[in-house]
């Protein structure tokens, strides 16, 4: 099977900038959601139907939630969870534990893709082809995600990853599903139950009903809904 993921983060500052740590502020998100390749431009139609029907425009965003956009991000929710074969999957990072200093030669870039791989390496198979799609991000070392591929490959031992190539989130539907997925978990992370967003609390108990439960860490085998809450232990990353 071929399949496509498209990769985002939240937070990724608080990797770097300890300063803007605090009670609201402390949890990294870096996650993705996985589709049949054959099925994309299916889901892309339906995203654009969604825009259409609620007269919705622009990129679409964690950020953007209002409540006078509720209604569209509901439903949004909804179309996610309606496919089978839609998967996401995030890891939730504590940044109050990363020692870059220790682990990675302060080099927080490093630290970072140590923690792309986890979320990539635990969710490929060595019988299948991937094709990741990353938000831009600009990099001291223009190799990174060359390396990346070449090392996830190494622990499938297969060459199941075709590419990794970053794209424009204004330009991908896909790229910005994931990241109304993804800051729903950053928020609940973050705020608990104590956000000030009226809409976007709504857009995580929508979550939550078609869960059956609260936004969490999953198990390992959860597929449609994967949360991995890294713990770093001294030694690692």
């Amino acid at each position: 099977m071929r399949y496509d993921l498209y990769c985002d983060e939240s937070r990724q500052d608080l990797l770097v900038k300890k300063s803007s740590i605090n009670r609201n502020n402390r949890y990294v998100c870096i996650g993705g959601i996985m589709l049949k390749r054959e099925n994309r431009e299916m889901i892309k139609s339906n995203i654009k139907e969604l825009k259409e029907k609620y007269s919705v425009h622009g990129e679409l965003k964690w950020g953007n939630v209002s409540n006078n956009k509720i209604d569209f991000y509901l439903e949004l929710i909804d179309m996610f969870f309606k496919y089978d074969d839609l998967d996401f999957r995030t890891i939730v990072i504590d940044a109050t534990e990363v020692d870059n200093d220790t682990f990675n030669e302060s080099d927080h870039e490093l630290g970072y893709y140590k923690f792309y791989y986890q979320l990539l390496v635990h969710w490929i198979t060595s019988n299948n082809k991937y094709y990741v799609f990353t938000d831009y991000k600009t990099n001291k070392d223009k190799y990174r995600l060359k390396e990346l591929k070449r090392i996830l490959n190494l622990a499938c031992r297969a060459e199941c990853i075709e590419i990794i190539q970053p794209i424009n989130s204004k330009e991908s539907l896909l790229l910005q599903l994931q990241n109304v997925l993804m800051g729903a978990v950053g928020y609940k992370f973050n705020y608990g139950k104590e956000g000030i967003s009226s809409a976007k609390k709504e857009i995580i108990r929508r979550i939550e009903m078609h869960l059956g439960h609260e936004i969490m860490p999953t198990s390992k085998n959860c597929k449609k809904f994967n949360i991995f809450k890294i713990t770093l232990r001294k030694g690692r990353l």
